[in-house]
């Protein structure tokens, strides 16, 4: 398809149609009833290749071609060609990542791996610093695994951020089959998704150390701390978090050079504590002898 260039009587202008000009005495340009023909023939080929009988009547068969569904061939799955992709071909070739690039060591990402996976693999501690969000389109992908046995620290791109599920910034720790991904929002990369994740979900959340406790998706809750009798050997137990619903069962031991005897209080069970009882072997009391205690409820 193209300009009747190949017929002088059609009077183009550089190469193209234009008016007659009555002012300045020059004709317009004349249409050639093959190209006529042709251009015609071009539009039918199209409404007609969708299925559609042409009309006189209807101005806009060649737009409902274009928005059929007969008109495009579905090219095979998972092909990689320039060619127009149908709703057809997405659906069947599946959510796809862009990429899966391997690193034995320490790493720079860029844009090159964002919308795809970069899976780190060391037997040592080593890093892995995400793109700079320079130039990202907003909601740009990127998924981290650490399939190494060595801790992955995944770091932002100079003075970048990165921020968790619960609101804080800073790097992001993957130990061994963790999973991290991230997702470009603003002026920063958001954590919102992985194995990594779970940590700072409600259903998982906990505090470590020597008081705390964890929370698991089923609803149960474990808490664990330390308590000092009085000297009626009483140990007023507050746990670090209320239980939601009931406080359940507890178990607590003695600490110390001899054995004694920790009872919960029939009672004192409450979803915020509860009282225990030493004794010695030999039945007597004492302030200042320490207790662990393993609590749970949901």
């Amino acid at each position: 398809m193209d300009y009747p260039n190949s017929v002088p009587s059609a009077g183009l202008v550089d190469g193209k149609f234009v008016d007659e000009n009555l002012i300045a005495g020059t004709p317009g340009s004349l249409i050639p009833a093959s190209w006529g023909n042709g251009v015609t023939l071009e539009l039918l080929k199209v409404i007609e290749a969708a299925g559609i009988k042409p009309s006189e009547a209807s101005n806009d068969q060649l737009l409902t071609a274009l928005r059929s569904n007969k008109l495009f061939v579905t090219a095979p799955q998972f092909d990689s060609d320039q060619s127009v992709a149908t709703t057809e071909f997405v659906t069947r070739s599946g959510l796809q990542f862009s990429g899966f690039n391997v690193f034995p060591a320490s790493a720079a990402l860029t844009a090159a791996n964002v919308g795809g996976v970069a899976s780190f693999a060391s037997a040592t501690p080593i890093t892995a610093t995400l793109p700079s969000i320079n130039g990202l389109a907003h909601a740009s992908t990127i998924h981290v695994i650490n399939a190494g046995n060595g801790v992955l620290t995944i770091n932002p791109a100079g003075v970048e951020l990165i921020e968790t599920c619960n609101g804080t910034f800073g790097p992001v720790k993957l130990g061994l089959g963790d999973s991290a991904h991230f997702i470009k929002l603003g002026s920063e990369w958001r954590l919102y998704g992985g194995s990594v994740s779970d940590k700072y979900a409600s259903s998982f959340s906990g505090v470590y150390g020597n008081v705390g406790y964890q929370k698991y998706p089923s609803g149960n809750i474990e808490q664990w701390g330390v308590g000092t009798t009085d000297a009626n050997g009483d140990v007023y137990i507050t746990f670090p978090i209320s239980f939601p619903t009931s406080f359940s069962s507890l178990v607590a031991t003695h600490v110390g050079g001899d054995g004694a005897m920790v009872i919960l209080v029939g009672g004192t069970g409450t979803k915020q504590g509860c009282r225990l009882k030493v004794r010695s072997f030999s039945g007597q009391v004492q302030a200042g002898w320490s207790v662990n205690y393993f609590a749970k409820g949901y």
